[in-house]
């Protein structure tokens, strides 16, 4: 017998005070190595309990699961928030896009993705020797391009999307303030990991929430505008334009 401590998956899960499955859903990312095999039975080591301690405790100072991957296992052991920092500048950096590569993904001009960048419209990830953007940035002017090509035009586009950042900080800054008072104060949170994970699960509701008020609210004062012969018509269009049906995605790599 080995002397280093051997474990089962279920002594493993009870020591590193983490579930089963999501033993096994780290090994599926590959963040953890697979288990040494007696027989049927999957045999794991201390190596494997000291891997995890690394994940839960990057986990904890708020990296992902996906920027953890970016550490190898064999530089996992002793990696500082600072190591992880530099590869995910690293990577982010090597995914980016150049300007001209949003305008041709987005098959536009460049000038027009420079003007949505004098604009401050889209902001670069990074802005050394050139700017870089995620690809965020390219479906953000596809939409605007889908909107300018139904009829409206550019530049009052532009304006429109100007006054609503305007507008939209005060709003943010008001739901951070709530969430101040009412959660981290108001509240008998532990830990800063609790806070970090309350955080972490409300904030797609959040935005669920703010994207359906805002098609409810853009449909109800469509509704009450209409006026004319298309009434009928647009009526009905608009309110088969069911909320329900809007798809926001927003989840945690």
């Amino acid at each position: 017998m080995n002397s280093e401590s051997s474990y089962s998956v279920e002594d493993l899960a009870l020591k590193a005070e983490l579930s089963v499955d999501t033993i096994r859903y780290y090994q599926g990312l590959g963040l953890i190595s697979p288990p040494r095999k007696n027989g049927r039975r999957a045999i794991y080591s201390e190596k494997h309990f000291s891997r995890l301690e690394e994940i839960k405790k990057l986990a904890f100072e708020g990296f992902s699961l996906h920027q953890i991957s970016l550490l190898k296992e064999e530089t996992l052991d002793g990696a500082t928030s600072d190591d992880l920092k530099h590869l995910i500048a690293e990577d982010t950096k090597s995914r980016s896009l150049s300007r001209a590569e949003v305008a041709e993904k987005a098959s536009v001009p460049e000038s027009l993705v420079a003007l949505l960048c004098d604009n401050g419209l889209l902001q670069p990830l990074f802005d050394d020797e050139e700017p870089r953007f995620d690809e965020s940035s390219v479906s953000m002017v596809e939409a605007g391009i889908a909107i300018a090509n139904a009829g409206v035009p550019l530049e009052e586009l532009v304006s429109l999307a100007q006054y609503h950042s305007s507008n939209v900080t005060e709003v943010v800054d008001r739901a951070i303030s709530l969430f101040e008072e009412h959660i981290k104060e108001g509240t008998e949170v532990s830990s800063e990991k609790d806070l970090a994970l309350i955080m972490k699960d409300l904030l797609p509701s959040v935005i669920r929430l703010v994207a359906q008020h805002f098609h409810k609210s853009l449909v109800t004062r469509s509704l009450e505008r209409i006026d004319g012969h298309n009434k009928t018509v647009l009526s009905n269009a608009l309110l088969a334009s069911d909320p329900e049906n809007l798809v926001v995605s927003c989840e945690w790599r």
